[in-house]
């Protein structure tokens, strides 16, 4: 079996954060990557929202995950970084939702990417794009993380690892894109592949007013794996989607970036992904997709 192709679903709290990324890196990360001076770390921060929300990126759980890091990779720089999107300010979020003390904490460097130097790649096949910056630290890393939370998305369904590049793409107002979501996920997805995808599920959220303001819901969850489009199908069904009608992520195994199908590893005593089914209003999430498509515009 291809080790890309399996998924590993574990537990995960904040009191036993520590232990649960141990075990999921020592059965994710095997053979462990020698050699490693830069890990970076892309969390997400849709918006100013609270871990508690279940939206954002909780930065006590990033917490563990970094001493697990520094543990394993002595000497290691390691980067934790966002970017620029339509209606937030990197530095104020890291501010208001804790991750600078966070940093200063854990030993990590946050970096705004928008500020910094990137550089161009061509988009193979490109669906929109035929070329795409991408920051050049993500490209310079022995190591880089796709850290993704596990949440519904009011324009794509789901939000995982696949979607949460789309946040790398460079332009601030990423709203523009909302029409052709799907592809721009594809296209950045072909010039950025993380060496390890790992979603946060301790507070995960619900229904279709993500990727910012759905319902919080608890389930205690990590995923991880090495590839994208295995975790995130991985993801779907837990939510309870079938992976193939998650369109962006349909197109991304189409395009040979993954498989949908995956070997599922879990040390969960009698997991059952019909135990975290999310709530998802369908109705209203094709009548907002169908007004969007006739308006022909980001809506």
């Amino acid at each position: 079996m291809n080790p890309k192709e399996r998924v590993w679903v574990g537990r995960l709290t904040h009191r036993t954060a520590h232990d649960d990324f141990e075990r999921a890196l020592d059965n994710v990360l095997r053979p462990v990557p020698a050699d490693v001076r830069l890990i970076t770390i892309k969390i997400n921060l849709c918006d100013y929202r609270r871990a508690e929300s279940g939206a954002t990126t909780d930065p006590v759980v990033l917490g563990a995950m970094l001493d697990v890091l520094h543990n394993r990779y002595a000497g290691a720089r390691i980067v934790v970084f966002e970017n620029a999107a339509t209606s937030l300010d990197v530095w104020a979020a890291y501010r208001l939702l804790g991750f600078t003390e966070m940093a200063n904490v854990h030993g990590a460097e946050l970096v705004d990417v928008s500020q910094a130097e990137w550089i161009r790649k061509p988009v193979p096949h490109g669906r929109f794009f035929q070329e795409l910056e991408v920051p050049a630290i993500v490209d310079a890393s022995d190591l880089f993380i796709n850290f993704a939370k596990l949440k519904t998305n009011g324009l794509t369904k789901m939000s995982g690892c696949l979607k949460n590049l789309f946040g790398v793409i460079r332009m601030k107002r990423k709203v523009i894109l909302h029409n052709r979501v799907d592809d721009a996920i594809v296209d950045i997805n072909k010039v950025l592949r993380p060496d390890l995808c790992v979603v946060d599920g301790v507070i995960a959220h619900e229904g279709i007013g993500g990727p910012a303001f759905g319902t919080p819901k608890r389930c205690d969850l990590l995923v991880a794996g090495l590839n994208s489009v295995a975790v995130d199908a991985c993801c779907a069904k837990i939510m309870g989607f079938r992976p193939r009608t998650i369109r962006h992520l349909n197109l991304c195994a189409k395009c040979g970036l993954g498989p949908l199908d995956y070997h599922l590893d879990t040390e969960l005593r009698g997991f059952s992904y019909r135990n975290y089914s999310f709530k998802f209003q369908f109705i209203e999430y094709l009548l907002r997709n169908l007004l969007r498509a006739r308006a022909g515009v980001a809506a």
